[in-house]
């Protein structure tokens, strides 16, 4: 019988390490993507309750701004809802 060459234990264990260190990585990423995709979702539940708020012409709920542009000679509308803004040019 031939001599069989198996893997030490120091070369497992560094080969567990780099995987715990892999695993760890990718885990804070998904970690941190869940949170950005929740963030996503908020805001854009918020810019369609704020498009739909404009159109039937309601504003309960929402922070309006108007400011004018003299130098262009036109009338800027900012709605706001949470972290959302949408801006109308009259």
């Amino acid at each position: 019988m031939g001599l069989v060459k198996g893997f030490t234990l120091l070369e497992v264990v560094i080969a567990f390490t780099i995987l715990g260190i892999t695993l760890s990585v990718l885990f804070t990423l998904l970690s941190q993507s869940t949170n950005i995709l929740e963030k996503l979702k908020r805001n854009w539940e918020d810019l369609i309750t704020l498009d739909k708020k404009i159109n039937l012409g309601s504003t309960e709920g929402v922070e309006v701004y108007e400011k004018k542009l003299e130098e262009y000679n036109l009338r800027v509308k900012i709605y706001r809802k949470g972290n959302v803004e949408l801006i109308t040019i009259e």
